[in-house]
């Protein structure tokens, strides 16, 4: 927890890594997939909402968002931005580990676009899953975004080469000893973790591709060429070929 505080507090600001050109890839895909299942009217939690880069625009598209986070200062960041429009239906200060103040089949669609890959221990990622399934309605709409294993194993493998055994161990476990600040994944890993509590896996999808390979040249294209770039991320993001070495992923998956 307190590790978790510290990153999104002082190291990072989630909202403004999804805003640079290159972080709008994510943004753009996961968004695109949002539009084609959250409609008018729907009752969707974003249960991992960060600053609230996803609820507002949902809210827009004339959602019933309820957005929850567990760190105070996104918390505070959705609540001073919807004061200004009051647009979310409700907003929280909360764990996905316990829901309770939310009834079983509560929702249309549930988000849970961060807390899988920050829970390294198993049974910390297995409530987060039963949890967020629990309130979500039957026949209604899951999206769980994830890490790979293997796009951060080439993406940080000239700075480990000289300490191979810390490689293997991470490869091995999807986490850095002594560290629960992320867990890593794969494309099958993750659809097994899904398919093990009865849902219909519709999409696995690429958001971002591997990004490590090519952020600088993203963020220094025109709009006219990074519109162009986009155009070919969005044709082959679904493709299987290109899941694994995508440093973000997105699963969305029917509850039967």
């Amino acid at each position: 927890m307190n590790e978790i505080q510290s990153f999104y507090e002082d190291d990072c600001n989630e909202s403004q890594r999804l805003l640079s050109q290159a972080g709008q890839i994510e943004f753009f895909t996961t968004m695109h997939y949002l539009k084609m299942y959250c409609k008018p009217e729907m009752n969707v939690l974003d249960a991992c909402a960060g600053g609230g880069i996803y609820s507002f625009p949902l809210a827009d598209l004339g959602c019933n968002v309820t957005a929850g986070d567990l760190m105070t200062i996104n918390v505070e960041h959705i609540r001073a931005v919807d004061k200004e429009n009051m647009k979310l239906k409700n907003i929280y200060e909360g764990s996905v580990l316990d829901l309770s103040q939310f009834s079983d089949n509560t929702f249309d669609v549930v988000l849970n676009l961060g807390s899988y890959y920050h829970l390294c221990s198993e049974a910390d990622r297995e409530k987060s899953l039963s949890e967020t399934l629990r309130v979500l309605k039957k026949g209604g709409i899951y999206m769980l975004a994830y890490i790979n294993r293997c796009a951060n194993y080439m993406a940080h493998f000239s700075e480990l080469k000289d300490n191979f055994s810390f490689l293997e161990n991470y490869m091995k476990n999807g986490h850095i000893d002594n560290s629960n600040l992320f867990y890593s994944t794969t494309p099958e890993m993750v659809e097994q973790d899904l398919e093990a509590h009865n849902l219909q896996l519709i999409h696995n999808i690429a958001t971002d591709g591997p990004i490590f390979i090519y952020r600088d040249t993203v963020n220094q294209m025109s709009e006219k060429d990074f519109q162009s770039f986009m155009g070919i991320h969005m044709d082959i993001c679904d493709k299987k070929s290109n899941l694994g070495y995508s440093e973000h992923g997105l699963l969305i998956a029917r509850k039967e």
